[in-house]
């Protein structure tokens, strides 16, 4: 008999990472997720990293991740404005949305995949989880040596931050940093307060930098 998850609102700031990548990345290896699992173990942490291809196995995974009790996730695919691709099938927003519903309440969700930093599939993910703390991905087509680069800064300028925790003026100004630096720009969305909790956004990396809603107000957590 398989034990029940812990509550929602307890968690533990460690890293699952679920990778899906085309017959291509894999027969080059270019697989940023797998990376990224050994950089964060390097860094002393203990992440979880699955490689899947299809909807059916991520179906199994949300569960999975559900049951760790790990505070981030961290998606590895490929995307475009309407869905996000897996090896042999692919998910629309809204079912992708569905698959995690109340999964990612009191959680992070960082996406490195092309396109998938838009508000449209934030407000997916926000309708299904309102209690998430935010998403954060790229906006435009990104590649392999940018990426894999990027998410292996952003997580170890997090850690030597803080390792319990990743406080909302750090993500904002590693954000504003590594995005410049690696010419990749990036959406994070969140909740506004200022707004009524409608979904808001800071984007970073695109024209002058960071272009934003009332940060100050923004009901994400300091800490999370």
């Amino acid at each position: 008999m398989s034990s029940a998850p812990p509550p929602t609102q307890i968690t533990q700031a460690e890293t699952f990472i679920l990778e899906s990548l085309s017959l291509e990345d894999e027969k080059a290896g270019r697989m940023d997720g797998k990376i990224l699992y050994d950089t964060l173990k390097l860094h002393g942490k203990n992440p979880i990293y699955y490689y899947f291809r299809t909807q059916a196995e991520l179906v199994k995974l949300a569960e999975i991740f559900r049951n760790s009790g790990y505070r981030y996730l961290h998606m590895s695919c490929h995307g475009d404005d309407q869905n996000i691709e897996f090896t042999f099938s692919s998910s629309s927003y809204e079912v992708f949305a569905e698959i995690f519903e109340g999964k990612l309440n009191n959680r992070r969700i960082f996406i490195s995949g092309c396109h998938l930093g838009n508000k449209a599939f934030a407000s997916a993910l926000f309708k299904r989880s309102g209690g998430m703390y935010s998403l954060t991905a790229p906006r435009k087509k990104v590649y392999f040596d940018q990426t894999v680069s990027f998410w292996s800064a952003f997580y170890y300028l997090m850690h030597a931050y803080d390792a319990s925790a990743m406080k909302k003026p750090q993500i904002t100004g590693a954000l504003t940093q590594l995005s410049q630096l690696f010419e990749m720009p990036v959406g994070h969305y969140f909740k506004n307060s200022a707004k009524q909790g409608t979904v808001d956004e800071s984007i970073f990396g695109e024209d002058s930098g960071l272009q934003t809603g009332t940060i100050s107000k923004e009901s994400e957590p300091e800490i999370g």
